[in-house]
């Protein structure tokens, strides 16, 4: 079933595109609110639920993390986290990890993430 587009989902859905990083829902809402005051926490919750069911939006999950979206682009790349701010931050590429040796008998490898952690510039100089 697909939704009416209102504003707060054009905008939610701006944030997202443009963002050069995955976004926790707080970190979205924030952003959200100003540009469309009064924007509730269930609009961003919704607007994310409906661009995910759209394939528009993936999600970004790493443990003792909150869950993050970004706009879902067609190639692979990896994330650094900064241990100052806790944001997460988009790397080009797929960060550069060699195959293991040997792998659990019978299994194939079909991909691999890598997470870099560290501080970003901010952090450093804050």
């Amino acid at each position: 079933m697909r939704s009416r587009r209102t504003r707060q989902l054009g905008t939610i859905e701006t944030i997202l595109r443009e963002a050069a990083r995955p976004l926790a829902i707080a970190e979205l809402h924030a952003l959200a609110m100003r540009q469309v005051p009064g924007m509730g926490i269930a609009t961003v919750y919704r607007a994310v639920r409906e661009l995910g069911e759209a394939k528009k939006i993936v999600s970004v999950t790493y443990a003792g993390q909150p869950t993050r979206f970004e706009w879902a682009v067609a190639t692979h790349h990896s994330h650094f986290i900064c241990h100052g701010c806790n944001r997460v931050f988009d790397i080009d590429g797929p960060g550069e990890l060699p195959l293991p040796k040997r792998k659990p008998k019978g299994f194939e490898f079909t991909g691999h993430e890598v997470i870099y952690y560290g501080r970003c510039a901010e952090c450093r100089t804050g």
